[in-house]
């Protein structure tokens, strides 16, 4: 099975004759993979045997973590095709899967890699109608541009933080903007912004609006999974990809990688 393999050369990686030059994050980053691809394992066959162990003692640690980031994108790339070609629950759970590898992808050969969420047990997640989703979605969405511009307010024009955030908002707008169309298309009440928000994180500089600004993205995780669960044939890779590039917001700003992107936890 793919997980318990990418579980399996994970641990060998870090039990191999090169694992003192791992640095402690890097170390850190191998436990969560093997811990997460185990729990995406018994997701799917909970009874599956573990991989034999992968031959590596040839490889550099370069190559050894060079060849883990390409078989988590190999498997996130296999998972988002299972995810576009399935529906509701096992368009999420795929797809969930595929955000997943592809974080992990990206943060196997970086040096001082982010961190990895505990990886706690999956909520089930409720299966709504498409227009049930995009409202509860679109409720989320105001919460976050109201958020954004708290955050932009505290960080200095000129920089790159700034910039990034203005541009950010903008597309969460866009993103808003297309779902309420959704709406108005299907006739259906489209939810309205309250007059403030209470931040999870209130903005003082440059760090708390970061840590607003994932703390937010990792909020609406669960929302964009719900969206995609529900979302029909026209919509499912726009839900997927919404879905992903929340995830990489939320990293990308500082926030911990997630075992599960998609689904509430508990």
């Amino acid at each position: 099975m793919r997980e318990q393999g990418l579980a399996t050369l994970a641990a060998a990686i870090l039990a191999g004759p090169r694992r003192r030059s791992l640095s402690k994050g890097q170390r850190t980053l191998l436990r969560s993979i093997i811990e997460v691809h185990r729990a995406h394992a018994a997701a799917l066959a909970p009874d599956a045997a573990a991989g034999r162990a992968p031959e590596i003692a040839a490889l550099s640690l370069r190559e050894s973590l060079t060849r883990l980031a390409r078989r988590e994108a190999a498997a996130a790339s296999a998972y988002r095709k299972s995810a576009l070609s399935a529906s509701g629950l096992d368009a999420l759970l795929w797809g969930s899967m595929s955000v997943a590898g592809a974080a992990f992808a990206g943060a196997v050969t970086d040096g001082q890699p982010p961190s990895v969420a505990p990886v706690t047990e999956r909520r089930p997640a409720a299966l709504l109608s498409d227009v049930e989703a995009a409202q509860a979605l679109v409720s989320q969405l105001h919460a976050i541009v109201y958020g954004y511009q708290l955050a932009i307010g505290q960080l200095p024009v000129l920089s790159r933080q700034h910039g990034r955030a203005v541009r950010e908002l903008l597309s969460t707008r866009v993103q808003r903007e297309r779902l309420i169309a959704f709406l108005s298309r299907r006739s259906a009440d489209v939810p309205a912004a309250e007059p403030a928000y209470v931040p999870s994180t209130r903005p003082r500089d440059a760090a708390s609006s970061a840590k607003l600004i994932w703390e937010m993205h990792i909020a609406v995780l669960p929302f964009c999974g719900q969206w995609l669960a529900a979302a029909g044939d026209a919509r499912r890779a726009q839900a997927l990809t919404m879905l992903a590039s929340t995830a990489d917001r939320a990293r990308s700003w500082g926030g911990p990688l997630q075992a599960w992107p998609g689904y509430a936890s508990r």
